[in-house]
């Protein structure tokens, strides 16, 4: 007696019918991920303004302000405090990740 066959999951499929993942992809999703990381390193430390974080983590600041701006978002990050007409940004004590 032949055993019955596994379905196939919905992710095989949708991974087959839409092929497989472009280059470009990936290296955007890798740059956005060194990009949260270097953010959370940076304010591991305490509170920082994005000019700060940027300068710590050798990446540009349109950048880090484009991470810090998603991670606030999503609550990964909060508002601490001000420094002249910076925002100070911290770690949340919580991060829903």
């Amino acid at each position: 007696m032949a055993s019955p066959e596994k379905p196939r999951s919905k992710m095989l499929e949708l991974k087959e019918r839409r092929g497989p993942v472009s280059p470009a992809l990936l290296e955007s999703v890798r740059q956005n991920n060194a990009a949260r990381a270097a953010v959370k390193k940076a304010l591991a430390a305490g509170p920082h303004t994005v000019p700060e974080i940027a300068e710590a983590s050798a990446l540009p600041t349109r950048t880090i302000l484009w991470t810090v701006t998603a991670m606030r978002k999503y609550g990964s990050v909060v508002e601490d405090s001000t420094d002249g007409s910076y925002v100070r940004y911290a770690l949340a004590a919580k991060d829903p990740r």
